[in-house]
């Protein structure tokens, strides 16, 4: 939030001084030339407003891009922004506490900051703006869900993604096996998913893991690299018909569908061992899009924002959907912008919001491969054509935009208390990932759920008070 106001101000001309000069002018001619000087200082000064998101050097790149558009259509508007690449949540959480909040800022978990008394209410501004009010411009019903709390708006999504597969072209023609589809209708089946890890992943004598004499403490090319963060291990549980949390704030990773998709993640490197455990990649030097490029794995579960780095890699890459278990579903999700509740700066601020949340906008960062779109209008053929980049997404690409986005992914729902909750979740996962416990062991043996549940039910509360 701006704490500066207008530079007029700054000048030490408050706004009650410029009324009583105007008082004066009625009383002679001699105020004038004062209130036209003051006039032409005032429209020449700009709004400064500041909003505060995270994101890669590159994402960076490409949202300073977007900022410099914004500016040239609204000069009258400066934004300062204010680029967090690392904990983003603490620092935020810092300058709300601390009384320099921005403007505008990023928020994945919005219901927590709703409930913290500290996001505006933008029902009436999105209902009187003829695009953003228009009942298609959205992607439906997954932009309600996520940015309502009984009915009201409080932000707008900035785009979707979602997790599907990358993978090594060359390791897949050289094993002679398919890579995933892009349709979700011809998605894997977990056991067709599992064979097909099992040709892929190779010892230092060349044999796989299905083989008698197989190696696993000396492979050197892994099936899959499927990371443990609760986007893509959660991805798993949706597809096999379970959830992670509902809007009655119930936490479900208990329930059998939950605990036997965890378990399928965790048996990839404990018992099927055509996965490397999550610190691997760290003690060879490398992060997972390298492990993909470089051949040590030849699929890569991961978001879809992960293209624009992946792009610039070279290597030959293709992109697939997810194995299913009972359905082909992902899970979607992205941060929502919106505005701090007390910005001095509300109208200005709006702007900025109503602009990230543009087709121009949201077109240059769907172009560079970051993000994939939320608005109907750019999923139509000639939407696609407008930001699909044949040096970035790979055949097929548009299945995933569209299909795959619109008619086979579920958005996660992000519960008042989330953060706290999914790091209680995250820590009694640990040990089914290295195999010291079960999944049902590490979640419902723990009693971990019930410290979950109490978490959900003490910031339900503060959120019915705040929304």
């Amino acid at each position: 939030m701006s704490t500066r106001g207008s530079s007029l101000t700054h000048r030490g001309i408050s706004r009650r001084s410029l009324i009583g000069n105007a008082t004066k002018i009625g009383a002679g001619i001699a105020g004038l030339p004062l209130l036209a000087h003051q006039t032409s200082r005032s429209a020449l000064a700009a709004t400064k407003i500041s909003m505060m998101g995270w994101g890669s050097p590159l994402e960076k790149e490409n949202v300073d891009k977007g900022m410099q558009a914004f500016q040239g259509l609204h000069p009258d508007i400066e934004v300062e922004w204010i680029h967090v690449p690392d904990d983003y949540a603490t620092k935020l959480k810092t300058a709300l506490a601390g009384g320099t909040p921005p403007d505008v800022f990023w928020a994945t978990n919005p219901r927590d900051y709703i409930a913290r008394g500290v996001v505006m209410d933008v029902t009436a501004r999105i209902q009187a703006d003829a695009a953003l009010g228009a009942p298609d411009y959205f992607i439906q019903p997954q932009e309600q869900v996520r940015s309502t709390v009984n009915d009201k708006w409080y932000g707008i999504g900035s785009c979707w993604v979602l997790t599907h597969f990358y993978y090594n072209v060359e390791l897949f023609e050289k094993a002679g096996v398919n890579p995933p589809s892009s349709d979700p209708a011809a998605a894997w089946t977990w056991d067709e998913f599992l064979t097909t890890a099992r040709a892929l992943t190779v010892d230092s004598s060349g044999k796989h893991p299905d083989q008698e004499g197989f190696n696993a403490d000396d492979i050197q090319q892994w099936g899959v690299f499927w990371p443990t963060y609760y986007i893509q291990r959660d991805a798993m549980i949706l597809s096999n018909g379970g959830t992670n949390y509902t809007d009655a704030y119930e936490c479900k990773y208990g329930e059998p569908a939950a605990i036997e998709a965890l378990q399928a993640i965790a048996d990839l490197t404990n018992v099927h061992h055509v996965a490397p455990q999550g610190a691997v990649a760290t003690q060879m030097g490398m992060d997972q899009n390298q492990m993909l490029a470089s051949g040590r794995v030849a699929l890569l579960a991961d978001g879809s924002w992960a293209l624009q780095d992946i792009a610039k890699m070279g290597f030959k890459y293709g992109c697939g959907v997810l194995p299913k278990m009972k359905q082909a579903t992902t899970g979607a999700l992205a941060h929502l912008h919106v505005i701090h509740k007390q910005t001095d700066q509300p109208d200005a601020s709006w702007q900025l919001l109503s602009y990230l949340s543009s087709d121009d906008y949201q077109r240059g960062l769907c172009q560079v491969g970051l993000w994939l779109p939320s608005h109907n209008s750019l999923l139509t053929p000639d939407g696609l054509a407008s930001w699909l980049t044949p040096d970035i997404h790979p055949e097929g690409y548009e299945q995933i935009a569209t299909k795959y986005l619109r008619e086979n992914s579920q958005a996660f729902y992000y519960p008042a208390g989330f953060e706290e909750a999914d790091q209680l979740i995250t820590s009694a996962l640990d040990p089914i990932w290295i195999g010291d416990k079960t999944a049902e062991e590490a979640i419902v043996g723990s009693g971990v759920i019930d410290q979950v549940n109490r978490v959900l039910t003490e910031n339900k509360e503060r959120l019915d008070s705040n929304a």
